[in-house]
């Protein structure tokens, strides 16, 4: 009887060790709204059933900056987004720290990307902000060991800026 709880108890740790070593390593999000005024960049936080769940830091950049500032504040949230502690927002809280009036004009009012790295692979998913849908036609798929970030996040630019908003 021994025998066979030590055979099964080695099963179980092969298969959990296959599991785990299924599971993506590097997981990063972030989100880009495109307003006329700016761009808001959201830190993207460990995935729930959902998506991310979407909170500090979050960083502004004037609608006319130039490719090194719209970088920074890309990198900054996109590498905040690896961490493990982040402080859950709710819907208003978050609103509220974006400086909008509310979730409906936003939505209205500006263009959406959604940016995600699963190990060695960055998506670029750009949103339908009036239909509150997925554009997935004209979504990105990049491998980081032949493109580099600031290829990746110049493409991610452009798609965000030929999203017409009203």
């Amino acid at each position: 009887m021994k025998k066979w709880k030590k055979i099964l108890r080695w099963i179980i740790v092969k298969l959990n060790k296959s599991r785990m070593s299924k599971e993506t390593k590097t997981q990063r999000a972030c989100g880009i709204y495109r307003t006329a005024k700016q761009y808001i960049f959201l830190t993207g936080y460990g995935k729930t059933g959902i998506g991310y769940s979407m909170s500090y830091p979050i960083k502004f950049a004037p609608i006319d900056c130039d490719d090194v500032e719209f970088n920074n504040a890309f990198g900054e949230v996109f590498i905040a987004s690896n961490r493990d502690k982040y402080s859950e927002l709710t819907s208003a809280q978050l609103i509220k720290a974006m400086k909008q009036r509310s979730w409906r004009q936003l939505h209205n009012q500006s263009a959406y990307i959604h940016v995600r790295q699963d190990d060695e692979e960055i998506k670029v998913l750009p949103s339908m902000c009036k239909n509150n849908e997925w554009d997935y036609e004209h979504s990105l798929t990049f491998d980081i060991g032949k493109n580099s970030i600031y290829d990746i996040v110049s493409e991610a630019r452009k798609l965000l800026d030929s999203i017409e908003i009203d």
